[in-house]
Formats: structure tokens, sequence, C-alpha cells
């Protein structure tokens, strides 16, 4: 029972299954050494934010999510 209005927000029980999108694993922790930092299931990276190496990139090049 997913209904959406006018903005795409979608009411109803989230998605299982293959309609779901992909998530990593619950209680991961980052892989750099001696950090405790638990990653959300969101983060795709190995690392947290902190231990993230930047990527500069100019503000109008065009987004690499794929997702929007």
């Amino acid at each position: 029972m997913n209904r959406s209005n006018s903005s795409s927000v979608q009411y109803g029980v989230p998605q299982t299954g293959k309609q779901a999108l992909r998530r990593e694993p619950a209680g991961r922790r980052c892989a750099f050494p001696a950090c405790e930092t638990v990653l959300s299931t969101y983060n795709t990276s190995p690392t947290c934010w902190v231990h993230t190496t930047a990527t500069p990139r100019h503000p109008l090049a065009p987004s690499t999510n794929p997702i929007r």
C-alpha cells in the first residue's frame, strides 16, 4: 500500500525484498585502525566521514550520484 502525493513522497510500509534499495549491514565499524565509529547502513564507504579521503570536484560538475 504505497501511495504518493504530487511531490512524490511515498506513504505506507517500507518496501522489502527486491523492491527495496540495497543497504549495508547494521553494526559495521570504520576500517581505520582504532576508530570505533559505527557506520550507517546508508554509508557504502568502509570508513567514517573523518577518515574518508576528500575527492575535490568542481561545484558545477554533474552529480556522480545516480539516485536523485
